[in-house]
């Protein structure tokens, strides 16, 4: 497989104060709040160290991550992977029982790169993301 971590996703019930808080642990906005309408939320991009962050912010009760939100309230609940090889990693992904819960799409606060979102028993969610330039 051609994967390598891209970010963490962080999944938060309000934007600015969840931001505010990972400034105080020494986190810097890398990428502005941009709306993923596809999803209905909210994403904001933060780095520390080397290590990128997502914050993911459902904007409606109908946005795909806002049970979650409800069940879990704010946490990490997924890993992002880089590849260059998009389709051969999740043909790989599939083969070995990750199922895909939101369709490959465009992400718009990746630069509209596609992603696709699987998860698995033992594991939980990952999301797959074609490489800048693929």
């Amino acid at each position: 497989m051609n994967m390598r971590i891209h970010h963490i996703g962080y999944l938060v019930k309000k934007m600015e104060k969840a931001a505010a808080e990972f400034e105080k642990l020494g986190y810097v906005v890398t990428q502005e709040t941009v709306s993923d309408d596809y999803r209905k939320v909210d994403i904001c991009f933060m780095e520390k160290d080397g290590y990128l962050i997502e914050l993911v912010c459902p904007k409606s009760k109908d946005s795909v991550v806002y049970e979650y939100l409800v069940k879990r309230g704010s946490s990490p609940y997924h890993i992002c992977y880089e590849t260059d090889a998009f389709e051969e990693d999740l043909n790989s992904l599939l083969d070995r029982r990750y199922v895909i819960c939101s369709e490959r799409h465009e992400a718009p606060a990746l630069g509209g790169r596609d992603v696709c979102f699987l998860i698995h028993p033992y594991l939980g969610m990952i999301e797959l993301l074609e490489s800048e330039g693929s």
